[in-house]
């Protein structure tokens, strides 16, 4: 019997999203038109320093576009947890029998955000609407060949991928792995089919 993917399309575009929160925080640090400081002047100097000036606030040049991409990252995360939270419920025992780290194809991750580095204006239709348009096509890729879980924000959560060789129930099955432990040969593991292609280790 096919098992049912564990992600839909909702939470898997959120989770799509969530891999992209830093080139969204790249470009609203662009789009900084200037920095609102506070000064705070001591009666004596303490370790020679006599003032202090920390930044209490930014003015940027795309008020809406900067609120617009916060909020997409901050719900984008907040379903990334949620999922990652419940989506090993009812996991089934496994045991490893091999397992091969695959995680620097992350670093495919990063050719978009190449994006942030040339002349790219927030206050321009034309440009906001080729990101959207560029980040949608990745979206639908990332989604059809079930790869959303490449995610350098999981990354940077401790998740590794793993192509894992593994017996279930006696028969030997092959999928890859996304774990926040070492997977080795010999490992007993819980583990939740996500897709076709990929599963992930219950922690």
């Amino acid at each position: 019997m096919q098992r049912r993917n564990a992600t839909t399309l909702i939470p898997s575009i959120a989770i799509f999203i969530s891999g992209y929160t830093p080139l969204f925080l790249i470009m609203m640090i662009k789009d900084v038109q200037s920095v609102n400081w506070f000064t705070h002047s001591f009666n004596a100097p303490v370790w020679g320093i006599s003032q202090i000036s920390l930044p209490v606030g930014f003015i940027f040049k795309n008020v809406n576009v900067v609120w617009g991409l916060f909020l997409i990252s901050l719900l984008s995360l907040a379903l990334l947890w949620f999922v990652l939270k419940n989506i090993t419920s009812n996991p089934f025992d496994i045991t490893v029998t091999k397992a091969k780290s695959r995680s620097s194809e992350v670093v495919n991750y990063t050719i978009p955000y190449m994006i942030s580095f040339v002349a790219f204006d927030l206050s321009k239709w034309q440009d906001l609407l080729s990101l959207i348009l560029f980040l949608s096509i990745l979206c639908l890729l990332s989604i059809r060949s079930q790869s959303i879980f490449i995610n350098p924000i999981l990354a940077a959560l401790g998740y590794g991928l793993y192509d894992c060789s593994y017996k279930e129930n006696g028969k030997d099955k092959e999928c890859v792995m996304l774990s926040q432990r070492d997977l080795v040969a010999g490992d007993s593991v819980k583990y939740k089919k996500v897709n076709n292609y990929m599963g992930i280790i219950k922690s």
